[in-house]
């Protein structure tokens, strides 16, 4: 056991970046995950979401890219975005445990690009997220890091690896 958890304590000092790999995707997004994605996809209220997840030993990401091309609504409109983003944001924060950190919006030229901080209390531990809500050409992709609050340096580091790899790709 012992040299289980050395063996751990080791892995955190390894660089980072020499495990991470390139995802692409049919819906026109790149991102950098840390090791194998798992690929879902979901249909809610008739807007289809695909779903790429995966998690390393401290972290959990996440993308979600929903498509409202066939709602009649228009990101064009940046008040379409915000009433989904407001939805959205409640959707993330709206447990009893939830607390929101911090709300900002990333500029971005055209683009509506937020960016939550939130924690939840998940099996007796307190977690941190954030989450980067995209709203481009009537899609939306939300963007989510989390890990135990007590990794918040580690966290810190892979969001920005994570965040800062995501890119379109058509």
């Amino acid at each position: 056991m012992l040299v289980l958890k050395l063996l751990l304590s080791l892995l955190t000092l390894l660089p980072t970046d020499a495990r991470w790999q390139r995802i692409e995707t049919d819906q026109h997004i790149s991102f950098l995950f840390p090791n194998n994605v798992q690929k879902l996809q979901r249909k809610t209220n008739g807007i289809p979401s695909y779903i790429y997840q995966t998690k390393d030993l401290t972290c959990v990401f996440g993308v979600v890219c929903s498509d409202f091309s066939n709602q009649k609504i228009s990101f064009s409109d940046p008040n379409h975005a915000l009433a989904i983003y407001e939805q959205l944001k409640k959707g993330s924060v709206d447990m009893e445990t939830a607390i929101l950190k911090n709300e900002q919006t990333v500029p971005y030229e055209n683009m509506l690009i937020k960016e939550i901080e939130y924690s939840i209390i998940k099996d007796k531990y307190e977690m941190t997220y954030f989450k980067r809500f995209i709203f481009r050409n009537n899609k939306v992709y939300q963007v989510t890091i989390g890990a135990k609050t007590r990794h918040f340096d580690i966290l810190k580091e892979e969001r920005e690896i994570f965040f800062n790899s995501f890119l379109f790709t058509d």
